[in-house]
């Protein structure tokens, strides 16, 4: 379950854009390039504000630092409303064309004001009210087919199979069809942020919202969550691997998702906050059993595993509803949903591996300095600080002790876990420690 309540999101600060975009005013953000034409991912199409008559201060800061891309406004609000965001004028009248600057998109329910739009060299769109969807729908794939650049479709049924229709229907378009949210059927029954959140899922691609609330905390949370289900990168680093050794009974989970997950996917699984090594998804070849391609035999349950916004939570509070990232051998990663966490006692195995700091940021880097120049200070001269080498952070993980569990090799290969061997190469991620409640926080922290 996503969670909308604004004590779910306090905890978290970032965004994905800062309030100045690099994306030049006037132009739809884009994924990937299909035909020449743009489309766009789960999570990465553009949602925008309805800020028509909007006077409150606090929400208008809170907008301006979300992930929004552009907001509605009228044209007595162009003189006094700053943003850096692309600016979309509701018009009801032809003569307010001739007021508005340049840059600014139109947006009308007129066809007339639209075509006027358009000649005048605006990027424009119309807003379509169905009322009934089987005579309205029509004229809906009508007008997302000749190449608008964006429609904004408001139908009041709580569902979303029109839209995959008319995705279905204009793939190679470059018409940005949007959801007016809330929605009418849905209203106090699922959470403004859910239908939006679903709205942007839809046929994978996701049709925009414009989002009308005057609520800071489900701005705040929107964001938040379109932050975290953004297609995003992980670093992977190269691991050495120094020690195996045999621990005996514990309980491991398998993290079985509601995703199918690829031969290139894993997660992140570690001991410490410094970082976890890439345990394979199973869709290797198994001789016994069925492949299990939404399932990774994750790992203990003390361990960490690397969820959304730099968070690492622990496998045993791993449960239906939870979000991790899912991340592939080239470091791009994706967010899936947990539809069971399933513990049971196996045979484990521990994998100590060691990551030169030559390949870590500067933080984590200063974060290893610090933890060594603490522990120098009070070791007499002449004695060795530790038993490991100053010039390696190091990680471990403990897994499952059998064949079929697999880790990423530093090659892309994969390893089976009861083959590896000190000096073998595997891909690892590293991070800076310290952690509460699943949140990175600044603190000396000892973790071996």
């Amino acid at each position: 379950m996503i969670h909308c309540e604004a004590d779910a999101v306090a905890n978290r600060t970032d965004v994905v854009h800062s309030k100045h975009s690099t994306r030049p005013r006037g132009t739809l953000s884009s994924s990937t390039q299909r035909n020449g034409v743009t489309v766009h991912g789960a999570g990465e199409t553009l949602w925008w504000f309805d800020a028509r008559d909007l006077a409150d201060e606090a929400l208008k800061i809170e907008v301006e630092q979300s992930n929004c891309t552009h907001l509605v406004l009228t044209p007595d609000q162009l003189e006094t409303y700053s943003t850096t965001k692309q600016r979309v004028v509701w018009v009801e009248r032809l003569e307010q064309l001739d007021t508005l600057p340049a840059d600014v998109w139109v947006f009308t329910s007129e066809e007339e004001l639209r075509l006027a739009a358009a000649a005048r060299q605006f990027k424009a769109g119309l807003m379509i009210n169905v009322v009934d969807l089987q005579k309205d729908f029509p004229r809906c794939v009508a007008v997302c087919s000749r190449g608008d650049d964006f429609v904004v479709i408001d139908i009041e049924h709580a569902t979303y199979i029109p839209y995959e229709l008319l995705l279905a229907k204009i793939e190679d378009q470059a018409t940005q069809v949007l959801r007016s949210v809330p929605i009418k059927g849905l209203r106090n029954v699922v959470e403004d942020v859910d239908q939006s959140l679903n709205a942007l899922a839809t046929m994978e691609q996701g049709v925009g919202v414009l989002f009308h609330t005057r609520d800071c905390a489900a701005v705040r949370s929107l964001s938040l969550n379109l932050r975290g289900r953004q297609s995003s990168r992980i670093a992977l680093v190269e691991a050495e691997v120094v020690e195996v050794q045999h621990t005996g009974l514990g309980h491991r989970v398998c993290v079985d998702t509601t995703s199918m997950m690829t031969a290139e996917e894993g997660m992140i699984i570690g001991s410490t906050g410094w970082g976890g090594i890439f345990v394979c998804s199973e869709t290797h070849f198994l001789p016994h059993m069925n492949l299990r391609e939404f399932r990774v035999n994750a790992g203990a349950v003390h361990s960490y595993i690397w969820g959304t916004n730099g968070e690492a939570m622990y496998l045993s509070e791993m449960e239906a509803g939870s979000a991790v990232l899912c991340a592939n051998k080239d470091g791009t990663a994706r967010v899936v949903s947990i539809g069971r966490a399933k513990i049971e006692r196996r045979p484990m195995l521990k994998v100590m591996c060691r990551v030169s700091i030559d390949q870590i940021s500067e933080e984590i880097r200063e974060a290893a300095r610090v933890d060594a120049r603490l522990k120098r200070g009070v070791t007499p001269d002449g004695e060795d600080i530790a038993s490991t080498d100053e010039r390696y952070v190091y990680i471990n993980t403990f897994l499952q002790n059998d064949w079929h569990v697999r880790v990423m090799g530093a090659d892309g290969k994969v390893r089976h876990c009861t083959l590896l061997q000190p000096g073998d190469k595997l891909l690892a991620h590293v991070d800076a420690p310290g952690r509460h409640t699943g949140l990175r926080v600044t603190e000396h922290i000892l973790e071996k």
